[in-house]
């Protein structure tokens, strides 16, 4: 999934809610975030692939529509609007290809603003519910004076898409 933002003021209340422990890193361009859900892998599963319910719940996403399916293979388009896209609406074309129920895998095809995006989920059985661990690369097409307040917003946006996201599996 792509980046989102909630607000930083709703951030200690959403981790005191779900009590989740959310590990970001970053290096460079790429990021790598990581939780365990009490969830089984099966709902972690039907929410990560429910692509335009689970991507229209993400704040900074205005839109998502599924272009086509064959197998496991998914092309999305998505449409962006957040703070880390400086008022913009960026576009993107995105290719998903999915191990069921263990990884998925996804990669630009064409998008406003960026020159490269890719990443992938991986998903593990543990015994007190879902390890999910999701990294993301992505390379805007911004100017370098405007580079560090880009990797800070989409930074602290990680880590809020996956308190949003973990919210959204534990939901009956």
């Amino acid at each position: 999934m792509p980046l989102a933002i909630i607000s930083a003021a709703a951030l200690p209340a959403a981790q005191a809610q779900t009590k989740l422990n959310v590990q970001v890193e970053q290096q460079g361009n790429t990021r790598t975030a990581s939780m365990t859900v009490p969830v089984p892998p099966q709902r972690a599963w039907e929410v990560l692939t429910d692509y335009v319910a689970t991507g229209e719940a993400m704040p900074d996403i205005s839109s998502v529509q599924r272009i086509s399916r064959q197998g496991n293979n998914v092309k999305l388009r998505q449409t962006y609007q957040a703070p880390y896209t400086f008022g913009l609406t960026i576009s993107a074309v995105i290719a998903v290809t999915e191990t069921p129920k263990a990884a998925i895998q996804f990669r630009l095809l064409k998008g406003d603003l960026i020159s490269s995006l890719s990443g992938n989920w991986t998903i593990t059985p543990t015994k007190t519910g879902t390890h999910l661990q999701h990294t993301i690369t992505l390379v805007p097409e911004l100017p370098g004076l405007m580079q560090p307040l880009f990797s800070q917003l989409t930074l602290t946006s990680f880590r809020e898409s996956m308190l949003r996201l973990s919210a959204l599996m534990e939901k009956p």
